[in-house]
């Protein structure tokens, strides 16, 4: 039957690109087939003798003329030949551009990237469309183009990720039915994909016009390889991991009109073998259904510009009123699968407002759609929970006077809880988005952390200064719960408690470097009353080598065997819990502050605050320091941490006195005066002195100075989230302001004497307000 014109596809992901800067070792969790010379598409051809004496020109031109199939194809693992496969005709095509080995050396490439051709062997030509009507490229091809377009990756930078080991890790999508490639029918195409690596002519040479034909068209040209579809005996190259060979361009080839020039190079020319390989993984996917995008990259994805974060939120707004009061959000689909690796991010994403003091720590919710973050303000410490991926501010928690530590979820995110230097572990009711808490566990002395129990949510321990575990019940009439027990075994200050995912134990460590293993099971009815009555010390873990300093975090790995130990000596220590092994990570630097660290939630990353303001990620398994966020500038210490459970996400947040006052402004201004600045909403201006109440005096990013009113700007500190998936967010580096006492010191600093007296004041816009903290609308 005649397939359908439009089919019903479902959004496709974002476009940004997501590289990755995973060092991938050479036994990668998915098999690669390996580099076999003899199955390859290896070299020049083989050159066999002439028994009837023709000249070594006749044989080579006829062995160039041959099409060449079992001997010159990629990489094949042998294998019997299968029985045809049917796919789901919702899979599209999706060619996933993973890395390349070392490229030759070659001061001329910078940017490197990666075009993906879909050819049909037997034309020579580009694969023609099921349907011309239908976009598979691009979303605005025109309906003449009836055949499938060729896509290239993004540019890889050599100088901005600090490698000579291009690694893109993008996803191509060709908006085409995946059995349509794959089929193996005379009918069908018999689809060639060939990947040409490319890089950008300079601009030296494009006025030089220098060797037209090897950098066509503003490229250079710099390796090609190809891969069959469909293999020898009928064998499917698709669903792994496969290694090709990469070739040199030939030297004198000139491309003809109306053919693939890299069809034509792989028919009619000698290979010569480049010194490097590609890895590709060749598959059917599905389009997710909900994602979020800005720029267009792939086919069904409309061009959009960036927006603002109040049109945004006006949007949302927008929406909710028209939608029936019984609509449920749609549900979020992110890109990271269950029990596939984590990515590191690479991308800024979003900027979040913080506190005057900035921001301690941060900490998404189980489901990944809230992040709470612990801010610090002038005379208040809210804690704030923001939506992701949208960003909306849902709520701002009051209620805490002095800095806040610790944050946990309940196991449903209905509930969060805060540990605080006041003296109070606070529970509010997410849920509900109630203003005031629901609850109020008071101590003697400051808390440092606080955590429910996996199996029993009514269940709450803290520790803290005065040495003690206390464990608290929370579904109790009394505003300040029910006190269950104490319990003694530290001789220092408790900085920290974490649980195993079955609650069965339960991990202490103090500021002497002591940490202590509890039995914590609740798994008797008969223990409704008394929970906690069996619960006692397991057994003491003294490292000699942590004798005397202070463990600020402990975590345990997703496996439950191992736990990470983060203490102030600038060493990162992971513990075997079965044989006490300990493997350290060294780099980030961590000795008066109260710095954290956190496992990415498949285990194979640590990543880590630092004093010097970036953030450090190790291989948990080598050992190895991989990437270094080195762009964050935050002017003090990176105190929290977060990996986001389901995307390929990360948050930061820093938190410290006396840095410099940034602003950000909330309209648009047009300077007046030659000293004035002229100012859009979202600007960010250090403040280099205030003149009076209402003109202040300050440096935008592009190094304009002058006046501005400060009726129109907002005090903010920032703390950032990064993301390398499918979703795409606009974010501006963060930065911590003022302290009290430094903002009054800064507004009693030089005036400008004669200056601003007579100055006239502009109207400023009615109907806005400039709440730190306030829900967005």
């Amino acid at each position: 039957s005649k397939r359908k014109s439009k089919r019903d596809l479902p959004s496709p992901p974002t476009p940004e690109d997501i590289r990755s800067h995973i060092q991938e070792d050479a036994n990668a969790s998915r098999p690669e087939i390996p580099l076999d010379p003899d199955d390859s598409v290896g070299g020049k051809a083989p050159k066999q003798k002439n028994k009837k004496g023709k000249s070594k020109g006749d044989t080579e031109a006829k062995e160039a003329s041959q099409v060449e199939d079992t001997e010159d194809n990629l990489f094949e693992a042998e294998s019997e030949a299968p029985q045809k496969p049917v796919f789901d005709d919702n899979l599209v095509l999706g060619v996933y551009i993973h890395r390349t080995d070392r490229l030759k050396t070659d001061l001329m490439i910078s940017h490197p990237m990666v075009k993906i051709h879909v050819v049909d062997e037997a034309t020579g030509q580009y694969v023609k469309k099921e349907d011309c009507h239908r976009p598979v490229s691009s979303f605005y091809e025109q309906e003449n183009v009836d055949h499938v377009l060729p896509i290239m990756t993004q540019p890889y930078d050599f100088k901005k990720n600090k490698s000579v080991i291009p690694e893109w890790q993008e996803q191509i999508i060709f908006n085409e039915r995946f059995g349509y490639f794959v089929q193996q029918h005379d009918e069908g195409p018999k689809v060639i994909l060939f990947f040409e690596i490319l890089d950008f002519v300079t601009m030296e040479e494009a006025r030089a016009n220098i060797d037209v034909d090897k950098h066509d068209r503003g490229f250079r040209k710099i390796a090609w390889a190809f891969l069959k579809l469909v293999g020898t005996n009928g064998v499917l190259n698709i669903d792994s991991k496969l290694r090709l060979q990469l070739f040199c361009p030939p030297h004198r080839a000139k491309s003809q009109p109306k053919t693939v020039e890299v069809v034509e190079w792989w028919r009619k020319y000698p290979r010569t073998k480049y010194a490097s390989t590609l890895y590709v993984t060749v598959k059917g996917i599905k389009l997710p259904e909900h994602v979020s995008y800005i720029r267009s990259m792939m086919a069904l994805q409309e061009e959009r510009g960036s927006t603002s974060y109040s049109e945004l939120q006006n949007e949302i707004t927008k929406r909710s009123l028209t939608q029936p009061l019984d609509s449920k959000p749609p549900i979020l689909r992110w890109s990271r699968l269950p029990g596939q690796i984590c990515r590191i991010p690479n991308k800024p994403m979003l900027a979040f407002r913080g506190g005057q003091m900035g921001c301690f720590t941060v900490l998404f919710s189980h489901a990944g759609t809230i992040l709470a973050a612990a801010c610090a303000d002038k005379d208040a410490f809210p804690v704030v929970v923001y939506e992701i991926p949208s960003g909306k501010v849902l709520a701002a928690f009051n209620g805490h006077l002095k800095i806040v530590y610790d944050l946990c979820w309940s196991r449903d995110d209905r509930s969060l809880l805060s540990a605080s230097s006041d003296g109070t572990v606070r529970e509010w009711n997410v849920e509900r988005l109630q203003v005031t808490a629901q609850k109020v566990l008071p101590h003697p002395s400051f808390v440092y952390s606080a955590r429910y129990h996996p199996t029993a949510q009514n269940l709450v321990v803290t520790g803290g200064y005065d040495c003690l575990i206390r464990v608290w019940r929370v579904d109790v009439g009394d505003v300040n719960g029910q006190l269950l027990q104490e319990f003694e075994g530290h001789s220092s200050f408790i900085n920290t408690v974490c649980f195993d995912s079955e609650g069965r134990r339960m991990f202490s460590g103090d500021n002497m470097g002591l940490i202590i293993v509890w039995k914590t099971s609740v798994n008797d009815s008969r223990q409704r009353q008394q929970p906690c009555r069996h619960w006692c010390i397991e057994r003491k873990i003294d490292e000699s080598d942590l004798s005397g300093i202070p463990i600020n975090m402990l975590q345990l790995h997703p496996n439950g065997r191992c736990l990470l130990i983060h203490a102030k000596d600038s060493v990162l220590r992971m513990m075997d819990l079965r044989i006490l092994a300990v493997k350290k990570y060294t780099g980030a630097i961590n000795y008066r502050e109260r710095i954290y660290s956190t496992f990415t939630p498949c285990g194979n990353f640590i990543f880590s605050g630092s004093e010097d303001g970036m953030a450090y990620v190790w291989n948990t398994d080598t050992g190895d320091q991989v990437a270094v966020y080195s762009e964050l500038c935050y002017p003090t210490a990176l105190h929290g941490v977060s990996f986001h459970p389901y995307e390929n996400m990360v948050a930061f947040s820093a938190f410290g006195q006396s840095q410099p006052v940034h602003v950000v402004s909330l309209y648009d201004y047009k300077a007046n005066r030659s000293d004035e600045l002229t100012i859009r909403r979202g600007d960010v201006i250090q403040v280099l002195y205030k003149d009076n109440e209402n003109w202040w005096f300050g440096r935008l990013e592009n190094g304009q100075q002058g006046y501005f009113l400060a009726s129109y700007v907002a005090d903010q500190s920032r703390w950032i989230i990064f993301s390398c998936g499918r979703y795409v967010f606009k974010n501006s580096s963060s930065q911590a302001t003022f302290s009290d006492a430094d903002a009054s010191a800064s507004t009693s600093s030089t005036r400008r004497i004669g200056r601003s007296a007579g100055r006239p004041l502009p109207k400023r816009p009615t109907d806005h307000t400039n709440g730190a903290f306030e829900p967005d609308p």
